[in-house]
């Protein structure tokens, strides 16, 4: 299928945008009914170097809208839960509710900004509406200003997320972005999606039922890949178990709250300093990142003389092929990794993290994620709540690695000078950690529960001062660079 040109310099791929909602993205949708203190929404915090004109944002983000249909659909709900919600066209879609402009104290600091978009990252969005909101936000010091784009996570992923900020950005500063106006594809009367939707359940069950009963025939015609299916399922399912069997930990810092509050900070780490520590450790970025915050997570610890031995961290990955890196929605699968908090050398740490990962990788676990949701499809929506009652609290903290861009993008004219990540936490889960690789540096964002754990500014400085201390001890060669220290020069807000 070819790719539609927009604009000069933009080429984005036709969405494909199916009405009924994929299970694994119901999974958000039916978590916040059954949690209303859950936030299943993430975010980016892009840093402009100018003021942008309002006309040519509002032009930005009609682009986006003609790109994206699904930024004009809201949820609509099947009755009686007999079935997947649906995504259908609002009628009443008014985009000057959706983009919106504030103002910092001028001048703002970088810590005035990031306390402004916490309190709008806290606030639940409108299930009645298109599942986004922007803000333009001015009076940013040094004559910059910032942009804050928030989605329900029903609507996409991290990855899928790239797509949408490939809409609303442009390669060059004086591309203007030309609109190129939608087909829409009407509003579905709740009689009409109620059947569709009872219609597409029965397919399902029906599909469900095929596989199962091919599965003799599937073994006589290929009985050498069908076994080799069975082991591979098998694998992921033990690494399943496995994780389920593990305790909940309690973290002893951790105060009970309503996950509500939130503390936002970002990170500047150049690209260099991680390529190097992954290429001198032999592991991957990944590794680095998650060893770095077992580290960080120890000295914390450690400053208030409290000891323990592992925290539960959920590690999404991204289950996206070459087809469908452009679409909406949530492909993604989750491992869990026990950080060795508790281990005072940092070698060991990184050891253990390593093994971890690559025996995660190895039985493909987290691939069995969505084909698990996915059959809870055929059963009532209520699976879906309890699901979710039943995940509260089972890891401590989350950390989420988003491939990002290799080149610099324009928000109607302005540079982006960074986009930072965010991920919400949740009640019993008051870390969560964001990484998105932009130009030449990995911004990163940090969502802490402010009321849940002490001194949370503490994370983002001891992180740096972790990935200082690995560089320090990055293996150096024989009479190369003697007398001469390797750096992390972070930037921290």
């Amino acid at each position: 299928m070819k790719q539609r040109r927009v604009s000069r310099g933009v080429a984005l791929a036709p969405m494909q945008l199916p009405q009924r909602m994929a299970a694994t993205d119901a999974l958000f949708w039916y978590a916040e009914t059954a949690l209303p203190i859950f936030r299943p929404i993430i975010a980016g915090l892009y840093i402009l170097d100018r003021q942008p004109s309002p006309e040519v944002v509002v032009r930005t983000h009609e682009l986006a809208l003609a790109l994206v249909p699904r930024l004009r659909q809201r949820v609509a709900e099947v009755p009686l839960g007999l079935a997947l919600p649906l995504w259908a066209d609002d009628p009443h879609f008014d985009p000057a509710y959706h983009i919106r402009h504030v103002s910092l104290a001028h001048p703002g600091t970088m810590r005035e900004l990031l306390d402004l978009t916490a309190a709008l990252f806290a606030t639940p969005l409108d299930r009645e509406r298109p599942l986004w909101e922007a803000y333009c936000i001015e009076g940013l010091e040094h004559g910059r200003s910032a942009y804050f784009f928030k989605m329900h996570h029903a609507l996409v992923d991290g990855v899928g997320a790239v797509t949408l900020l490939q809409a609303l950005t442009q390669a060059h500063p004086g591309e203007e972005p030309r609109v190129v106006h939608p087909q829409r594809t009407g509003h579905l009367p709740v009689p009409r999606g109620l059947f569709e939707a009872m219609a597409d359940t029965g397919r399902e069950l029906a599909a469900v039922a095929g596989r199962i009963g091919r599965l003799p025939l599937d073994v006589v015609g290929a009985p050498l890949e069908s076994a080799a299916q069975v082991w591979r399922m098998l694998r992921a399912a033990r690494g399943v178990v496995a994780e389920l069997g593990n305790p909940v930990t309690q973290d002893p810092l951790v105060e009970s709250t309503s996950g509500l509050s939130r503390r936002l900070d970002v990170l500047e780490i150049p690209l260099e300093k991680l390529q190097s520590l992954k290429k001198a450790f032999g592991v991957t970025i990944n590794d680095i990142v998650l060893a770095a915050l077992a580290g960080t997570l120890h000295a914390y610890h450690r400053q208030r003389r409290v000891h323990v031995d592992t925290l539960t961290c959920m590690v999404p990955m991204s289950l996206r092929g070459r087809d469908d890196r452009d679409s909406l929605g949530n492909r993604v699968g989750m491992f869990n990794i026990q950080l060795p908090v508790g281990e005072r050398r940092a070698d060991h740490r990184l050891q253990q993290i390593v093994r971890q990962t690559q025996t995660a990788k190895g039985d493909k676990r987290g691939t069995l994620y969505p084909f698990l949701v996915q059959t809870l499809t055929v059963i009532p929506a209520a699976a879906f709540r309890w699901l979710a009652q039943q995940s509260l609290g089972r890891v401590n903290l989350a950390c989420t690695n988003i491939p990002g861009l290799a080149t610099r993008r324009y928000l109607a004219g302005a540079r982006v000078e960074a986009i930072y990540p965010f991920a919400s936490v949740v009640q019993g889960t008051p870390l969560v950690v964001a990484l998105f690789s932009y130009a030449d540096a990995m911004n990163i964002g940090i969502d802490t529960d402010p009321e849940a754990i002490p001194d949370p500014h503490r994370i983002s400085e001891l992180f740096v001062a972790e990935l200082e201390a690995m560089a320090e001890r990055i293996p150096r060669r024989p009479q190369a660079h003697r007398g001469r220290k390797r750096h992390v020069h972070a930037k921290a807000s």
